[in-house]
């Protein structure tokens, strides 16, 4: 009976163990998934879910699976900050997916870095994000390249020269952005004709729109996000103004047309992504999404940044995300990646740890069905 009772205890001594060895590898991932900006961390999260269940479908990582945690930030930076906390303290994540915003991921850059965590933003696109902080990277696309490209097109293909420029100013992705646009527009010859500010939050545009009425711009150059963005249109149409609006990534969301309506036909945007694109990758991506709530860039960059994670996951064979060591292994493996071909298209990261990769220059356009979608100019 005691060899017996030892040979059991010997088994499940075996048994256990080997539940350990497998275990999980914690990814985590926080972003608005409530409030006004809700549409980003949801997309995020849902691209994320997509590449971390085909991952774990094709055996996990290092013979772990992967294991995705979320936290609800609200778009509040404070609560970033504190989710950023849980994910590292807590729930000892191997590295972090978000914030989706720029001004959310100046707070949390720095915590993760600190922590020797890495920290993917999925749509953070202002100018400094990354700066100084080894362990913050983003694959999306920089302001700095997407906004010179964009004024570039609209000059060179409809011949726009006059731009009224409007700016969020306490928004730190807004107040980036509308400079990179103005030098821009300097740059290829053409004139900001008036300049506007409004903030994050307000609903009642009448004085910006009426002080730009007199200029007739060619379009308004809006750099803020797409609740304001949408209200703008609607006050612009209303007073007679036709001049469509050209912004980032930031106003890349259906709900620009859900509540513009025919007013936001036209709107120009760039972005890191297009579901238009011909890619057969980019079209697999596309059908999965469908029963996820459909693809954008925001998912198509969360499930990239699962990817681009778990690459570096098995390049540095991560077994455990406690030790520094081994976060500090894949950090190297990630930041020196060759080429990464995703879903949002071919990149790298250079020594900051932006993603270099090229703009989809998209319009607001109509199918037949009276449908609203994003049209890609520039393939």
């Amino acid at each position: 009976m005691r060899k017996l009772g030892l040979l059991t205890l010997a088994v499940v001594f075996m048994f256990g163990s080997l539940v350990f060895a497998a275990g999980e590898l914690v990814i985590g991932i926080q972003g608005p998934e409530t409030g006004n900006l809700a549409v980003y961390g949801q997309k995020t999260l849902a691209g994320a879910k997509l590449a971390v269940d085909e991952i774990n479908a094709a055996g996990g990582v290092n013979g772990k699976t992967i294991k995705l945690i979320n936290y609800d930030s609200r778009g509040d930076k404070a609560e970033a900050a504190n989710a950023t906390q849980r994910l590292i303290n807590k729930d000892k994540a191997c590295a972090i997916i978000g914030e989706p915003t720029s001004g959310a991921t100046f707070v949390i850059g720095p915590i993760a870095d600190r922590a020797k965590t890495v920290l993917i933003s999925a749509g953070a696109t202002a100018k400094g994000v990354t700066d100084n902080k080894p362990f913050v990277f983003r694959d999306t696309l920089l302001d700095s390249d997407g906004g010179p490209a964009t004024v570039k097109f609209v000059m060179e293909k409809f011949g726009w020269k006059n731009f009224a420029l409007i700016t969020s100013v306490n928004n730190d992705y807004s107040v980036g952005l509308s400079a990179i646009f103005k030098k821009a527009v300097k740059d290829f010859g053409g004139n900001i004709v008036v300049e506007q500010t409004i903030s994050d939050g307000d609903t009642d545009f009448s004085a910006q729109i009426t002080a730009i009425k007199p200029s007739n711009p060619d379009a308004i150059i809006f750099s803020g996000y797409y609740p304001e963005g949408s209200l703008i249109l609607l006050e612009a149409r209303k007073q007679g103004l036709k001049a469509p609006i050209v912004g980032g990534d930031g106003l890349l969301a259906p709900d620009l047309w859900d509540v513009a309506k025919d007013a936001a036909l036209g709107s120009i945007v760039y972005a890191g992504f297009s579901p238009e694109a011909k890619a057969p990758k980019v079209q697999e991506f596309v059908k999965k999404m469908e029963s996820r709530g459909g693809a954008d860039m925001f998912s198509a960059q969360g499930y990239d940044a699962v990817y681009l994670i778990a690459n570096a996951m098995k390049d540095a064979k991560v077994t455990s995300c406690s030790d520094v060591k081994q976060r500090t292994a894949m950090r190297d493996a990630l930041a020196n990646i060759p080429m990464f071909d995703g879903v949002s298209g071919q990149m790298k990261f250079d020594k900051e740890g932006n993603a270099v990769k090229k703009p989809f220059i998209q319009a607001v356009d109509k199918k037949s069905d009276g449908k609203y979608y994003f049209k890609l100019l520039n393939e």
